[in-house]
């Protein structure tokens, strides 16, 4: 670019000042035009004017816009609820201020009934663990199981029917079960003639076992929507399950302390909806979402596909992560105090506040950028090495008339919880190992961190507890493998209501969990359909005194009460002079019963055969 004097650059400024001045609207005159065009609009026009065909105006532009022709043809965009455009301006205002959160113990008492429900006892006394278990896998959903399966072997090959029986189901779960405790690395192995397991072997053949795992079916295929359907179910196979399960979990009345997380159904087999969770310890298979008690037991869960997201008419919308603690929350009782932990894949201010707003206290982990505003310390400063390990700091905040604290710890890493009950105080201590000094150190912890690891791992113990006995058996069916899961769930829930019914009793044994699995594989596999309503004149007392007598030392096996009750297969035969091991009989037989393996009185006088059975 040339330089330019000073002669030229006054040119071209003043040329600037003259292209602005005509640019520059003119406040006078626009207010006179305004108000004389005020004035015309009023006046009545004339009529020249009326047709606009003959306005020289009108004559060059072009035709009117079809509004309905427009609007049927441009498609209409959703827009965001009114809720969460509202929620969102709520939490830019949200103010935080370092403050100290308390409740008393008035405000969290709980309200709610633990009672246990009539049919989960067997009359007077407490439950069996076969009646526990039967209160889970009822013979309605035992039958619909035989009649989808049934229908499936038809329905590939019509001349080859399954004739699958419940009687027949059942000695098959009985089988699942005892894999779930006798592990072998080939399912063939169990029927092997030198390393078999005869248990297994006496139930069926190995050709039938195989047959019915084939055709093991749930739900009719031919009722399956396709996948273009808006109500299309991915889960359709194993719906009936799920559904009815759920239904029966949700009958045990809910504790105070819930806690929500994932859980994996491992599996390898190849499928779309198969997820990877790198913290779990098996990391591939299918994810539930579970709703567990603090002593594992699960009272709700959820399968996820990718499809999950729906809501009620009267629930926000927390997106697809926090709608699922909301629906797997449908369950819990209203405002009787019941408190609900969550990790930080699902904690955000506004669910903490909707469970408040309906009576349900939570407590959770939260990521440092879900606290709109808030001043604590971030993870940068807090890892420093200037910043003593045990440090902590605590501020509160109000979102929708709902107090809430919000709490950053360091120990080996920094965490941050929210919660809508609980805050720092009382601030306790714990021991920590000092790596620079070689010794063990106190430092201080806040009473929030106490209260969330002391019952966030409800889920983590039914992990557990299913890894101990799981049916490890593959499958390339999918819904199988997802089957044999909610088999060994149903299995540890009936096992833990069974241990708490059992503590409540005084003088009473309990089974633990690799016995009362072996306990409901027998009595699966002696299953009969017979009547067993009434009540029996000798049953409760002889379980009684049987379990005084193991008390007092060493005694002979007894079979459990489902077995010694269930009018199958109990034959008189001989065997050496042995006692009787009926309860408060001191005499001397030759006859056992063939199925139990205890001698029992036969006689025309006595008859403690019969009592021993009834």
């Amino acid at each position: 670019m040339p330089n330019l004097n000073q002669k030229q650059i006054e040119e071209y400024l003043a040329l600037i000042n003259d292209l602005e001045e005509s640019d520059t609207e003119d406040h006078e005159n626009f207010c006179e035009n305004r108000d004389d065009l005020l004035h015309d609009l009023e006046s009545p026009l004339e009529e020249e004017n009326d047709d606009p065909d003959n306005d020289p105006f009108m004559a060059g532009d072009p035709p009117l816009i079809n509004e309905a022709t427009v609007n049927d043809q441009v498609p209409q965009v959703p827009f965001p609820s009114t809720s969460q455009a509202s929620r969102r301006a709520t939490m830019r205002g949200l103010v935080w201020k370092v403050k100290k959160f308390v409740l008393n113990s008035d405000q969290t008492a709980f309200h709610g009934d633990t009672t246990y429900p009539p049919e989960l006892k067997d009359e007077a006394t407490t439950g069996t663990p076969y009646s526990i278990f039967s209160h889970f896998i009822t013979s309605e959903i035992v039958q619909r199981i035989v009649e989808e399966s049934n229908l499936y072997s038809v329905q590939k090959n019509v001349t080859k029917p399954l004739n699958l029986s419940e009687t027949e189901l059942r000695k098959f779960m009985a089988i699942l079960i005892y894999m779930s405790v006798i592990k072998y690395p080939n399912v063939r192995l169990y029927w092997s003639n030198t390393v078999g397991f005869q248990p297994i072997k006496d139930i069926m053949t190995v050709n039938r076992f195989e047959t019915i795992r084939r055709f093991l079916h749930f739900n009719n295929n031919e009722k399956h929507l396709p996948k273009e359907h808006p109500q299309h179910d991915r889960l359709h196979k194993i719906r009936p399950i799920i559904s009815h399960l759920n239904e029966k979990f949700a009958l045990v009345p809910m504790e105070q302390r819930l806690s929500i997380d994932e859980q994996m159904c491992a599996t390898k087999v190849a499928h779309f909806m198969k997820q990877y969770l790198p913290n779990k310890p098996h990391k591939w298979g299918f994810k539930l979402y579970v709703m567990c008690s603090v002593k594992g037991y699960a009272h709700k869960f959820e399968i996820y596909t990718g499809q999950e997201n729906e809501r009620l008419p009267d629930e926000p919308d927390f997106g697809p992560v926090g709608n699922v603690v909301v629906r797997l929350a449908r369950g819990v009782p209203r405002h009787i105090n019941h408190i609900i932990y969550f990790d930080n894949f699902y904690t955000s201010v506004p669910l903490v506040t909707y469970l408040a707003k309906q009576g349900i206290y939570s407590l959770g982990t939260v990521q440092s950028n879900r606290l709109v505003n808030c001043k604590l310390p971030d993870k940068k400063t807090m890892i420093k090495k200037s910043v003593p390990r045990g440090t902590y700091e605590e501020q509160m905040t109000e979102f929708d008339g709902i107090d809430l604290t919000a709490v950053t710890w360091k120990d080996n890493k920094v965490v941050t919880f929210l919660s809508s009950y609980v805050g720092a105080e009382p601030v306790g201590q714990v021991e920590r190992f000092d790596k620079a000094n070689k010794t063990r150190i106190k430092i201080s912890c806040p009473h929030i961190i106490k209260e969330y690891n002391a019952h966030m791992g409800g889920v983590d113990l039914m992990d557990s507890f299913i890894g101990r006995y799981r049916i490890a058996m593959r499958s390339r069916k999918w819904y199988l493998r997802i089957f044999y899961h909610l088999l060994d769930m149903t299995v540890i829930n009936s096992w833990l209501v069974y241990k708490d019914l059992k503590t409540t009793e005084a003088n009473s044994s309990v089974l633990n969990l690799c016995q009362l699995t072996e306990v409901l594989a027998k009595v699966n596999n002696s299953f009969e359909l017979c009547n067993k309503r009434g009540k029996p004149s000798t049953s409760n007392s002889v379980e009684m005194e049987i379990q005084v007598k193991k008390r007092r030392g060493p005694a002979q096996h007894i079979p459990p009460k489902d077995i010694r009750t269930d009018n199958v297969g109990h034959w008189p035969g001989n065997c050496v002079r042995s006692r009787c091991k009926m309860p408060g009989c001191k005499g001397y037989t030759q006859t056992r019963c063939e199925k139990c393996g205890v001698a029992l009185c036969l006689t025309t006088t006595k008859n403690c055969f019969k009592n021993f059975h009834m």
